[in-house]
């Protein structure tokens, strides 16, 4: 069963209403509420709100292990990973450059 309620929570802590979701999502602010209520939504529904709030879609299910701390860091964590990439990018490069002043 998803748990719909963490919707809430989610644009809270980024500042987003459910109006401006449901618009980002075109869907009616209505519907929304209704989906949070029941719990329940169809799943490309479900998939843009996980876009939009920048979650996996499995967040919102009970069964799934989901830790808002580790949500909130998602950001930070692709930020690490562009520097890691950047780093790996020159050493290989680096070693191209070595290896052709060996020839």
């Amino acid at each position: 069963m998803a748990n719909l309620h963490l919707i809430r929570d989610l644009c809270e802590s980024k500042g987003l209403t459910i109006r401006e979701l449901a618009r980002r999502v075109n869907k009616d602010e209505s519907s929304i509420q209704s989906a949070i209520r029941r719990g329940s939504t169809n799943t490309k529904t479900l998939e843009a709100i996980a876009a939009v709030l920048e979650v996996p879609v499995g967040y919102f299910f009970d069964n799934v292990q989901a830790n808002t701390e580790t949500v909130q860091t998602l950001p930070q964590n692709q930020e690490t990973i562009h520097y890691l990439k950047q780093i790996l990018e020159e050493k290989e490069r680096m070693i191209r450059l070595l290896l052709s002043d060996r020839k």
